[in-house]
């Protein structure tokens, strides 16, 4: 049995997670993408590396309680099947109650809004029908239930608001519809909602950043580009935490490693939507830098 929870990824800078594609143009490093739809995702091996990462650099040496910076290494090793170093005997005897992987499974996350210059705005959060109605199908597949408010476009382009607009180079009719579902789940302002065919093209458009390495005279011995998630992109994905264990059983040891690991996701969520977690790569020059927030959650 698994509890599965949503959460929407903002990102506050730039972000490159890296397909290791190149399209033989003028990007030399490309973003990861959906495999049908094209859509740029973070793919869950490294989303769950990128957050196994994060916790590992403020793993405690001790089996203590969590603090501000620390993080039990029962905890740690719960969530991502690491070995077992540093558990005391008992902690280790509900370890093993744990499928080797891990207590969570991570799940691709998704882009569901993409943050688009205009003319009347710095930005608007811009998505599509199509991506709104998969994303509300594909958390209903993991029973979560999410509401969005009935939007109808006409198949056009359009803004919420007062007056039309001009978003990169689409021309955007203006709409006065309550979008207060939307606003209330992503803490959105500003939002525009293409058709298929002006996002699809918006999405395969993605910033392009050129990069240059220098050598020790100052001289560029490699100039090369790739792309990005701009910053307040917003994403969503689902963990599915493992809870195999049935609560109505008469065996206090069962009881026992059941609090422990629900005690162990609390401790990590907590964690998680404290913190801001670096995806991606460049971190050094301050790429990637992400916040987590809740979305939903139900059990299955």
């Amino acid at each position: 049995m698994y509890n599965n929870k949503a959460y929407i990824i903002k990102t506050k800078t730039n972000l490159h997670a890296g397909s290791g594609d190149t399209n033989f143009g003028i990007v030399d490093n490309q973003v990861q993408r959906d495999t049908i739809s094209n859509i740029p995702v973070i793919n869950s091996s490294s989303l769950k590396g990128a957050i196994r990462d994060h916790f590992k650099d403020f793993l405690s040496e001790t089996n203590q309680t969590i603090s501000n910076t620390e993080v039990k290494p029962f905890v740690f090793n719960t969530i991502f099947g690491d070995e077992q170093k540093n558990l005391d005997s008992d902690d280790k005897v509900t370890y093993k109650k744990l499928p080797k992987q891990g207590l969570v499974k991570f799940i691709d996350a998704k882009l569901l809004f993409l943050p688009l210059r205009s003319n009347k705005k710095p930005f608007f959060h811009v998505t599509s029908m199509g991506i709104l109605n998969e994303a509300k199908s594909f958390l209903e597949s993991f029973n979560i239930k999410i509401d969005f408010d009935n939007i109808n476009t006409d198949g056009k382009s359009v803004v919420i608001g007062n007056e039309k607009a001009i978003i990169e180079d689409v021309v955007c009719d203006c709409i006065q519809v309550d979008f207060s579902k939307i606003k209330a789940l992503f803490g959105i302002e500003n939002l525009a909602i293409f058709n298929e065919e002006d996002f699809n093209e918006a999405v395969s458009n993605l910033p392009v950043l050129a990069r240059n390495a220098l050598d020790n005279t100052g001289k560029s011995v490699n100039l090369w580009y790739e792309e990005v998630l701009p910053r307040e992109s917003i994403l969503y994905t689902v963990f599915c935490y493992y809870n195999n264990l049935d609560d109505s059983t008469s065996d206090s040891r069962g009881k026992t490693d059941k609090k422990k690991f629900e005690m162990a996701y609390k401790l990590f969520e907590e964690k998680l939507l404290k913190d801001t977690i670096q995806i991606g790569a460049n971190a050094s020059i301050g790429y990637g830098i992400t916040k987590f927030s809740k979305l939903g959650e139900s059990n299955e």
